[in-house]
């Protein structure tokens, strides 16, 4: 307990001073953003090795794209009570390592003539449970490193590199499906992995020692409940969980058939579609740059409102991706801008503000709870839009998931958050 208070007052120290001069936090962010890079290039190379490599059909691509996903309806709530009662940083090695060896293993099947689609989303199920883990784990370590005050700008830096990551990843893996293949563009990926483990392992944090009495009393389906009560419990939490899987479910009926209606029935090539992401993910940087100040000015509720609102009018212009290559081009650009711009706002607030008014102790709980929640809508979205593609044609299945996300933000809208300014407001308490 002295340990904990100890590390708090180092905190209040480095707050003054600035995330850039504290190591542990450069060590993490610096990892989690290599990872981040990696991770760009694999979201689409895996589904450009399954189109062009592969020839998987739009029923194939939305189970891909749903197997990723998957663990975290699966896994989620029980991640959650493993990250609150074993110690964090050796589960963030253990993730990113895991993820390295199964995601180094898609180049060596591929060249002994052995993958397939069933293999392919097997990788991306199994990377899915490590990945549920890790970004459970780095959310809920967080807290531990730095102060209250410092966790909105973390988490600005964190969607920075997320969206710096968005730009220059997409484009070097589209050249790299383009002049060699898919398959070992993800070999970057694996690497980036590697040297995230790396960084990780010298990061140094004290956490509080579990209480290892009341952990053998407790019952991990009570420790689950838990996270579910504090969820739902508060009307804060309960609204942005449902409007954030809101938004997820539809935009992934979009993203599981995307690169196949931009391949397929646009005739784009991998650089042409590298060159779309890269572009259009400029507007997540400008966000990420601007969303603590937009906090700061505004408050959590006004803001988080507001890029909610926005994410469904950046879906409109998908109405306009039909057509001519340079219209539809243009239209795909301007609604992937609008909604990186958005989301990435959306993020970095909603996710200060559940940090800051969730105990530290419970925040692992909390997180996989949003998790399981947010995330575990995606591979039934991926599903709907795989299912969908089939059956009315792959526009079609994009208009209609465009509609569905238009609704997202009511809410938040109808919900305290609208006037939340800090985690201190009324009515934000989890």
């Amino acid at each position: 307990m002295k340990q904990v208070e100890l590390q708090h007052e180092t905190i209040a120290l480095q707050q003054e001073q600035g995330l850039w001069k504290d190591g542990n936090f450069l060590k993490l962010w610096t990892g989690q953003s290599l990872s981040m890079f990696g991770s760009q290039i694999t979201t689409m190379a895996l589904p450009l090795v399954a189109v062009m490599t592969l020839n998987a059909t739009p029923f194939q691509m939305g189970v891909l794209h749903a197997a990723e996903y998957a663990p975290f309806l699966l896994f989620g709530l029980i991640a959650g009570v493993w990250v609150d009662r074993l110690p964090k940083r050796p589960l963030l090695i253990a993730a990113d390592l895991g993820r390295a060896l199964l995601f180094g293993l898609i180049p060596l099947l591929a060249l002994f003539g052995s993958l397939n689609i069933a293999l392919l989303c097997t990788v991306a199920f199994l990377a899915g449970i490590l990945t549920t883990l890790y970004s459970i784990g780095y959310q809920s370590i967080l807290p531990y490193m730095l102060g209250k005050g410092q966790l909105t700008d973390a988490n600005a830096k964190m969607e920075f590199s997320r969206s710096v990551a968005g730009v220059t990843g997409p484009g070097l893996a589209g050249l790299m499906v383009q002049w060699m293949t898919g398959v070992f563009a993800i070999v970057l990926d694996a690497l980036s992995f590697v040297v995230s483990g790396i960084l990780t392992s010298t990061v140094s944090v004290k956490e509080p020692q579990p209480k290892k009495e009341g952990q053998a009393k407790a019952s991990v389906w009570k420790d689950m409940g838990e996270g579910l009560r504090i969820v739902f419990g508060s009307p804060c939490l309960r609204s942005i969980a449902a409007c954030s899987a809101t938004t997820n479910f539809f935009l992934n009926m979009t993203q599981a058939i995307l690169i196949l209606y931009a391949t397929k029935e646009l005739g784009f090539t991998p650089v042409e579609i590298g060159l779309l992401m890269t572009l259009s993910s400029s507007g997540a940087v400008l966000s990420a740059l601007m969303s603590s100040r937009l906090v700061a000015r505004f408050g959590f509720g006004p803001v988080i409102t507001g890029s909610a609102f926005c994410q469904g009018i950046a879906g409109l212009f998908l109405f306009g991706a039909a057509g001519g290559k340079t219209a539809a081009f243009t239209m795909l650009f301007i609604s992937m801008f609008l909604m990186g711009l958005a989301t990435t706002v959306y993020n970095v607030a909603q996710v200060s503000f559940r940090q800051s008014i969730t105990e530290p102790e419970l925040l692992g709980r909390m997180n996989a709870t949003m998790r399981f929640i947010v995330w575990g809508v995606i591979p039934l979205g991926a599903f709907a839009g795989g299912s969908l593609g089939t059956w009315i044609g792959l526009y079609p299945t994009i208009l209609t998931a465009v509609c569905g996300g238009m609704l997202s933000f009511l809410w938040v809208f109808l919900s305290p958050v609208r006037t939340a300014a800090d985690g201190r407001t009324k009515g934000a308490d989890a």
